[in-house]
């Protein structure tokens, strides 16, 4: 039947390990919940229930930043999260639409394709 269709104000979540370099010490990993809302890179004129359509490519800005936990961040995070996969069926101005579950790159370090669209709605989009 399709999943929800994500669109602006949207989240991708998910929990991103970052390094931290302790005052004293090794690096220590460190958890991090993300949670982003679809602002950026929507398509400029596909609407869904009145709001940007998001597809492969959108970028979830992360909400509140991620703050260094004990130490300072060996790389500092991005607070990024790009959808990465959409749609095989479904295309918005030539990209994959994205939805609910879909898959998103977030500022994790090192980098792994853990984060998930978190979409909410009455359209749904296939396959």
């Amino acid at each position: 039947m399709g999943m929800p269709a994500a669109k602006q104000g949207d989240r991708v979540t998910a929990v991103d390990l970052h390094l931290i370099q302790p005052l004293n010490g090794p690096t220590v990993t460190v958890p991090h919940a993300f949670s982003g809302v679809l602002t950026q890179q929507l398509s400029p004129d596909v609407r869904i229930m009145g709001r940007a359509a998001a597809t492969v490519g959108s970028v979830a800005v992360n909400t509140p930043p991620h703050l260094p936990q004990g130490g300072l961040f060996v790389n500092p995070p991005a607070n990024r999260g790009t959808v990465t996969a959409g749609s095989a069926r479904v295309r918005i101005n030539g990209r994959a639409a994205a939805r609910s579950g879909d898959s998103a790159q977030t500022c994790a370090d090192p980098p792994n394709p853990g984060g998930k669209v978190v979409a909410a709605g009455t359209v749904r989009i296939g396959g």
